[in-house]
């Protein structure tokens, strides 16, 4: 579960490392789920430092039960960053992206490898 406030890892080679989430659409996010951040470090790349930007939120500490029973959690809050219009700013994922996000529409984040 990330609230506001929570700081997460960015998991895109878009230039930023970690940022904090300032906003979500309910009480709280999951996988899959769009978020405002504030980037809070970050090296030369396509963000800035103190830059406000989408993100879609791939890895959680909290467990997530599947529809057939099984759970899955990781070791780190992690999201990769997006435009407006929802396509990734980087190029490349660096980890795992989860069959969740194909379940929510996010075909262009979870293609694995790249943003096929």
């Amino acid at each position: 579960m990330i609230i506001d406030g929570s700081r997460l890892v960015v998991t895109d080679n878009s230039g930023a490392k970690e940022v904090e989430c300032i906003k979500t659409r309910g009480r709280y996010a999951s996988i899959g789920d769009v978020i405002t951040c504030s980037v809070k470090k970050a090296i030369r790349g396509k963000v800035t430092q103190g830059q406000v930007v989408k993100a879609v939120i791939v890895e959680t500490k909290k467990e997530v039960q599947r529809k057939d029973g099984s759970v899955i959690k990781f070791d780190r809050n992690s999201c990769v960053l997006v435009n407006p219009k929802g396509l990734p700013i980087g190029t490349r994922v660096l980890g795992f992206v989860t069959h969740e996000l194909r379940a929510r529409q996010m075909m262009k984040v979870g293609r694995g490898c790249g943003w096929w």
